[in-house]
């Protein structure tokens, strides 16, 4: 029973007993004093219009001084059960009433179970629910239960370190865990999940890299760093721009692997349109598609015309790939001597800063507070600031600023600054990808959808093929679609591409539109998270 509810109770049954007994000791002064003979039910009547105000002396006048006291006391009383026991008693049940009810408890099975809720967890839930698996987040504030509720995510308001919240939340009859709360609360998080089951699968995501023992010791079972990563392949982004001699291509398969190519103002390719330069009349390449205007283009015209604000996603042999790259970048020569200006000595800034400093590249740091690491102390949406880092001779600028909206401004000033400069930016909101594109980003990564990628990964067990790209690549059973050919599931239209189809141990590319698929085949995609999300949930 809710606290309230035992309030109204023990109120109620005052008032109850408060009114008997005036009743019997007004019978009795009406009786024994007035010398009337009214009934004990009339007498109780007259009570209770005194006490509600329905009624003024039905019975007056009274003759007897002690008739009159008990009356006037009576009449006072009516103050007290309206100003206090009304405001106490029934403002709480009409504030419950009106109030929209907070999920506290779930009864399911075979779920997941998610503690706490971020950008991150946001991607996973989209995993969830486009392939309908069922989880239950955990969440210790009320205004963000409410918030997710009208947004029809499967919430419950409970702190996830607390073991009888996990216990609402159907912990012990959960598939997996996984654990999205601050990095000082994921240890005592996990600890909570071990005390009702031992065996469950629990996956943390963690800022720190250097909790990720201390974790496991808790009893995690994963342990996922997406900024790590993030910051990882940021730096291989760069070191492949300054030396275009360390090839950036990865492997798919064994006979496929995945290119993504830039090309400067140096390069053979640049001002000719993607049909002159012969690639996409190779049999055993596939241009899976192009960024282009902020927006990735899974079917680029042959007339596009490439420069530098466009980035090519080849897919094909290895061999054929790296060829490919010593074409594209023929004559360019090498920047390893190049500077690099990094915005933001965060997570992800330091961490690309130290692989650069450590490669034995010149690298400059921007950040607003000073610190160990630090070279310029500024914003990094301040042209003097970065000048003063060297931006105008600089060979990449990366951008790894925690708030979105600053770093597209500072993506916008470098631009002004140096037009030829690579620019290579950190996003934590998927949505904000697009407008970094628009204001001058060569190369965007953004948190939620690595995080997703990683989570799906080690949750839902999903094959994932790259995990630090700006597109998502996964391999898919076309069970679903037996006896349908290329042009019935319309990929393109999805805005998904089809990169390969894998059949009885042999990569076909370049898939025609009239290919019709057989049990077996199992299919490389690529396309966003969302795109890629949404066909599976079609597929399944």
């Amino acid at each position: 029973m809710e606290r309230w509810q035992r309030r109204a109770v023990r109120t109620i049954a005052g008032v109850v007993v408060l009114a008997v007994l005036a009743s019997l000791v007004y019978h009795y002064v009406v009786v024994v004093v007035e010398g009337r003979s009214p009934s004990y039910f009339h007498s109780t009547q007259v009570v209770v219009e005194t006490f509600t105000g329905t009624g003024y002396g039905s019975d007056a006048p009274w003759e007897s001084p002690i008739a009159n006291l008990f009356v006037i006391g009576m009449d006072l009383s009516t103050f007290l059960i309206l100003f206090t026991v009304v405001p106490y008693v029934f403002q709480p049940v009409l504030e419950e009433a009106m109030s929209p009810t907070i999920p506290r408890t779930i009864d399911a099975t075979d779920h997941v179970v998610v503690c706490g809720y971020t950008a991150r967890g946001e991607r996973l839930v989209d995993e969830f629910e486009a392939r309908d698996v069922d989880y239950v987040v955990v969440v210790p504030d009320q205004d963000d239960v409410l918030a997710l509720t009208e947004r029809d995510v499967s919430v419950i308001h409970g702190d996830p370190t607390d073991a009888d919240a996990l216990e609402r939340a159907c912990v012990d009859d959960a598939v997996s865990v996984v654990v999205d709360t601050d990095d000082e609360d994921a240890a005592s998080c996990v600890l909570a999940v071990r005390e009702h089951d031992e065996h469950i699968h629990v996956v943390v995501m963690c800022a720190d890299l250097t909790l990720e023992r201390p974790l496991r010791y808790a009893g995690a079972d994963q342990v996922v760093t997406p900024r790590h990563l993030l910051a990882e392949r940021i730096a291989e982004r760069v070191q492949t721009e300054l030396n275009p001699q360390l090839s950036d291509v990865i492997r798919l398969g064994e006979d496929l692997s995945l290119v993504e190519v830039t090309v400067s103002e140096r390069s053979p390719f640049y001002g000719m349109t993607l049909a002159e330069t012969g690639i996409i009349e190779e049999p055993t390449v596939t241009v899976v598609g192009l960024w282009v205007d902020g927006e990735f283009d899974t079917s680029p015209s042959p007339e596009t015309t490439i420069d530098e604000q466009l980035t090519l996603l080849i897919a094909g042999d290895e061999s054929e790939l790296k060829a490919l790259e010593s074409e594209v970048y023929a004559g360019t020569g090498s920047d390893a001597d190049g500077s690099v200006v990094v915005a933001g000595h965060g997570e992800v800034g330091g961490t690309v800063s130290a692989v650069m400093r450590d490669a034995g590249v010149d690298c400059t740091v921007v950040d607003v507070e000073d610190g160990d690491g630090v070279d310029v102390v500024g914003s990094a949406t301040d042209e003097e600031t970065l000048r003063r880092a060297g931006i105008e001779s600089a060979t990449t600028f990366v951008v790894a600023i925690a708030d979105d909206a600053e770093a597209i401004l500072s993506v916008l000033v470098a631009r002004e600054l140096a037009s030829d400069l690579d620019v290579v930016v950190r996003m934590n909101d998927s949505d904000n990808e697009a407008k970094a594109r628009r204001a001058g980003a060569d190369y965007v990564l953004n948190l939620p959808d690595i995080s997703g990628r990683l989570l799906a990964l080690n949750v839902l067990r999903e094959e994932i093929l790259t995990l630090d790209r700006q597109l998502k690549i996964v391999r898919l059973e076309a069970d679903a679609l037996v006896g349908r050919t290329v042009r019935d599931v319309r990929f393109r239209e999805r805005n998904c591409t089809l990169i390969a189809v894998e059949r009885n141990g042999e990569t076909v590319t370049n898939v025609e539109p009239s290919f019709t698929f057989r049990a077996g085949d199992s299919l490389l995609l690529a396309g966003n998270d969302v795109a890629i999300d949404e066909l599976e949930s079609r597929l399944e």
